[in-house]
């Protein structure tokens, strides 16, 4: 499995905070960075970009994020999505916790076995 960053923040931004993270340098974790050069994250264009540029097809992408709009964007251009449920965020419509797979931890992800 790959991980890949896709944020607001600059990719020299999200490389300082992975590099100096309370666990120390966890950049080897990620496999690459996107931010909004790319597109912004409540267009699907920019979710078809990302898939083209790791050459992944966009079904076996799984997003997550913590805004709606972001998630809407991300299954529009045909990636799965997980809302991500923490203390602070804007409350969910009933609608959007029907409709979203929600998670508060990591843990709650079912990932593919690896062959």
């Amino acid at each position: 499995m790959k991980v890949y960053i896709y944020s607001s923040g600059s990719v020299e931004a999200q490389k300082l905070l992975f590099g100096y993270s309370t666990e120390g340098n966890v950049l080897e974790l990620f496999d690459g960075h996107f931010d909004t050069n790319i597109g912004a994250k409540v267009e699907s264009k920019s979710y078809q970009r990302i898939a083209e540029s790791i050459g992944c097809s966009a079904d076996n992408i799984m997003f997550l994020t913590d805004l709606t709009r972001e998630a809407k964007a991300a299954e529009e251009a045909g990636v799965k999505v997980a809302v991500v449920v923490r203390p602070g965020n804007a409350e969910l419509t009933e609608e959007e916790k029907s409709h979203y797979k929600l998670i508060t931890s990591f843990s709650e992800l079912a990932l593919p076995d690896s062959a």
